[in-house]
């Protein structure tokens, strides 16, 4: 069954509005017809079965016929700080991470950061949007503006839990670091772009309560390493042990 987002005020009663983009990928795409059945998914912990009574190219209304509790989000919120990279290869972060739960995904500019004005944003959020519908989720995270470094490290309030990780530092993986973190309900996670980050990097954010981790003896193309620490993480504190 086709899944779909939107705001929970577009539900009214037992009516579902559809407009935009989502309207048209379902008219023009998947051909979608009167009588067909859709998941609508609203954010709201709920999943509301709905068939279609009438379609047009900038509207398309749905009757609900059901509606179950719903949720495919796990326990341990998950933002991942991402260097910015070239090409397709942040458009594989941010679409991973999506499908592997993470609910927050900033793209930070730092040192090594190739594309300093990257004007991307609606395209990844279009590609988180995707990648949830597909995988299931109730809910897509939230994907922030292009944000450097320093600012997004000042933005940390204090006490919080992060990792970053560091190529350089090998002596204690990433599974070591979290037996540290048993029952934390949020982390942050810093990647590097390629060429990983600068030392002075590394130093900032530890300054800031980040801990250094290793993803192993080899070195990760940088959209592998969330793919890597998001299934770890999982496993070790959420939903996928």
């Amino acid at each position: 069954m086709r899944r779909i987002f939107l705001p929970p005020e577009d539900i009214t009663s037992d009516i579902v509005t559809i407009t935009g983009d989502q309207a048209r990928h379902l008219t023009l795409v998947l051909r979608v017809k009167p009588s067909d059945m859709i998941s609508v998914m609203a954010g709201n912990g709920y999943e509301y079965k709905c068939r279609i009574v009438s379609v047009h190219k900038k509207e398309i209304r749905a009757e609900v016929i059901g509606k179950a509790a719903y949720s495919a989000e796990s326990p341990i919120s998950i933002t991942i700080a991402q260097g910015i990279s070239k090409g397709e290869r942040m458009d594989i972060a941010i679409q991973k991470s999506t499908e592997l739960g993470a609910v927050r995904v900033v793209p930070v500019i730092t040192e090594r950061t190739q594309i300093k004005q990257a004007n991307k944003t609606e395209r990844w959020r279009r590609i988180a949007l995707s990648a949830a519908q597909q995988s299931g989720r109730d809910k897509t995270p939230d994907i922030v503006e292009p944000t450097k470094l320093e600012e997004f490290l000042d933005s940390i309030a204090p006490g919080s839990d992060g990792i970053i990780f560091f190529e350089e530092k090998r002596e204690r993986n990433l599974k070591e670091v979290l037996a540290g973190f048993k029952k934390i309900k949020e982390i942050t996670i810093l990647i590097g772009p390629e060429g990983g980050f600068t030392k002075e990097e590394v130093a900032a954010a530890t300054e800031k309560g980040f801990v250094v981790a290793s993803l192993g003896p080899r070195i990760l193309r940088t959209e592998t390493a969330p793919i890597t620490a998001l299934s770890i993480i999982q496993y070790e504190l959420g939903d996928m042990g």
